[in-house]
């Protein structure tokens, strides 16, 4: 609850109590004691959470927010001006609740719970007291106001122990993904992963996803998946089975890359695959398909920009005769060129790709030949021309 609705939560109960006189607390204030017994009997018998002895730290939590909160109402019945005291305890009862992994619904429900038991019983003492019907309605329409505003103060205190929670286990997430990307020993993300109160599988993958602002996108996929920025991208430690043939589908169409799936301590090569095909994807190297991409997949790529100086000069050596002839020229080369590669030479299929009679093919490769000063049919020259299209992003142009 924000503070402009807390405010009126509160404005709106002060306002009510203020229609009742103030010589009702004093009719009201002696049945305290036994207002607060009733209540707590009624929550444990009407609440299934609550249906257990009130006994300990709980016990002791759960009265003490009743005895005060009806002791709060009396006060302000007798003076509707004076300040609240019972805030900082009602706010720590939606904390509790976040803390036994519940949500504010039953506590919700011990509130109406209560509102009930309190209106019959005071409602009974005001009447042995003379009040007429017509005070009966507003001290009920005054404990319900009151009611809300304590079930309005729980929700805040409810919500920032959830948000105080959920910024701590990001942060673990974001050590612990941190801790891979750097490559850190398996003790390290052993103690991580110990922090954050997860249990590392034996076999995970690494995702990249780069299309993202935060790593919810990844988060939602699966409770076990562990997921955080860096550089730009949300990056997921996805357990082998299970989550990641769900993220597999649940990523269609999003420039996503999966690295390979490695035993537990190996992860840090997982994210180091998946980063650099991503990284290839960014730069044009790769195209990105339908997505999600295997890294695996991209092992040539990979492999030809892994040293991305050496990868040029090679494309310089290979192709460089190509480069100095007029465009036309050139392209028809690099076309002659991919498809003498993609067919082994044989000139039938090769017409046939390029459209033209086999005597025109013959023709041109022997031009490229003579442009390229080497044999395409030396197995070392073909692997190198292979390398060199594939750096210069011209192997499927």
């Amino acid at each position: 609850m924000g503070l402009d609705a807390a405010q009126r939560t509160d404005d709106d109960a002060r306002e009510r109590l203020a229609q009742l006189s103030p010589a009702l607390a004093g009719a009201l204030r002696p049945t305290l004691p036994a207002v607060t017994d009733e209540i707590l009997d009624a929550i444990r018998d009407e609440v299934p959470e609550y249906r257990r002895p009130l006994t300990g730290a709980f016990g002791e939590a759960v009265r003490r927010g009743v005895a005060f909160a009806l002791g709060e109402f009396v006060d302000l019945l007798e003076d509707p001006t004076r300040p609240g005291t019972t805030t900082p305890m009602i706010e720590e009862l939606g904390r509790g609740e976040v803390r036994a992994g519940r949500t504010l619904d039953a506590l919700q429900g011990a509130y109406r719970t209560g509102a009930r038991v309190a209106w019959r019983r005071f409602a009974d003492a005001a009447t042995e007291a003379g009040e007429d019907p017509a005070v009966l309605i507003r001290l009920g329409d005054a404990i319900f106001a009151y009611i809300h505003r304590l079930a309005g103060l729980s929700v805040t205190g409810w919500a920032e122990e959830q948000s105080l929670r959920a910024g701590a286990t990001q942060r673990a997430r974001d050590t612990l993904v941190r801790l891979v990307a750097a490559g850190r020993p398996v003790e390290d993300l052993d103690a991580a992963a110990a922090e954050l109160g997860w249990a590392p599988p034996a076999r995970v993958a690494v995702v990249v996803l780069t299309d993202v602002d935060g790593p919810g996108d990844l988060l939602r996929l699966d409770p076990r998946i562990v997921a955080a920025v860096r550089e730009g991208a949300a990056v997921g430690v996805v357990p082998a089975e299970g989550p990641l043939d769900r993220a597999v589908p649940a990523l269609a169409g999003r420039p996503a890359v999966i690295g390979p799936v490695v035993a537990w301590p190996e992860v840090a090569r997982s994210h180091r695959r998946a980063r650099a095909v991503a990284a290839l994807i960014a730069a044009g190297r790769v195209a990105p398909g339908d997505g999600p991409l295997r890294a695996d997949d991209a092992l040539p790529d990979a492999v030809v920009h892994g040293d991305p100086e050496a990868a040029d000069d090679l494309a310089a050596r290979a192709l460089g005769p190509l480069d100095a002839l007029p465009e036309g020229r050139r392209e028809r080369h690099l076309e002659t060129l991919r498809a003498w590669l993609d067919h082994r030479g044989h000139g039938p299929r090769m017409a046939a790709a390029l459209h033209l009679h086999p005597q025109t093919v013959r023709y041109r490769m022997a031009r490229l030949r003579e442009a390229l000063d080497v044999d395409p049919e030396d197995p070392e020259a073909r692997f190198a021309l292979e390398l060199a299209l594939r750096r210069r992003g011209e192997r499927h142009g």
